[in-house]
């Protein structure tokens, strides 16, 4: 079984396949399990009300030259932090990943390529050579991405298990939704569970969108907690 790494995860899971998939290692933290993780709860009636009126404006999305600049850097995340090789995404195919046992989440893969965002760029680092953070922005319209997040979170929301297969490689993937922090004009946050063989992997996944700019960030709990307000002031720096 190949590990998966954060930003692959990042994409593939939280839009299933929706935003493409960008590398082939693992994120979050790993643990020995001798049983699948148990059936995620379905989301609070917090969490479901936490979305706000959809935007009116259809603000023009950015050029990956003026988002480039904003993503996080390892001097931004401080020490034991290491920036990995950017990977060229041209020519790549990631259709062999496959969404199964969540019809919304399925209807939204069919629908991948009318539903991409205008502009990503991406970034991914090693903490102390074990845990990792996969930072993803995107541009395009508020709108756009505004309707795009909330279809996903919605799709959570109706089957909080499903399975991912890559290949033949099935991983089965438990979602909670969490609360995030209050940031940017739209938040979503989700600790997810992803069971292979006799190992479980936890990462979570905070999304922020900011007028026609949004976050996406992934991997270790703790690091995707404690960068969070640090990827934000960086995205909406004058």
């Amino acid at each position: 079984m190949r590990r998966l790494r954060a930003s692959t995860l990042g994409s593939a899971i939280f839009i299933a396949g929706l935003v493409a998939a960008t590398g082939c290692s693992a994120g979050g933290s790993s643990t020995d399990a001798g049983t699948k993780p148990g059936k995620a709860t379905a989301p609070s009636e917090q969490s479901k009300s936490r979305h706000t009126a959809p935007p009116v404006a259809d603000g023009k999305p950015v050029s990956a030259g003026e988002l480039q600049p904003l993503l996080l850097s390892a001097e931004d995340l401080g020490d034991n932090y290491v920036q990995q090789p950017a990977k060229d995404e041209a020519g790549k195919r990631y259709d062999d990943i496959s969404i199964g046992g969540c019809p919304a989440l399925e209807k939204l893969g069919a629908s991948a390529g009318n539903m991409k965002f205008a502009t990503k760029v991406t970034a991914d680092f090693t903490y102390d050579f074990s845990s990792e953070l996969s930072e993803e922005l995107h541009s395009d319209s508020p709108k756009k991405l505004s309707d795009t997040f909330r279809a996903v979170d919605d799709a959570y929301g109706s089957c909080p298990t499903y399975t991912m297969s890559s290949g033949t490689t099935p991983i089965e993937i438990g979602v909670n939704k969490v609360s995030p922090p209050k940031l940017g004009d739209e938040q979503f946050g989700y600790l997810i569970t992803m069971n292979f063989g006799s190992k479980s992997t936890v990462m979570k996944q905070f999304v922020v969108r900011q007028g026609n700019k949004a976050i996406v960030l992934s991997g270790s709990p703790g690091l995707v907690e404690k960068h969070l307000q640090t990827a934000y002031n960086k995205l909406t720096a004058k």
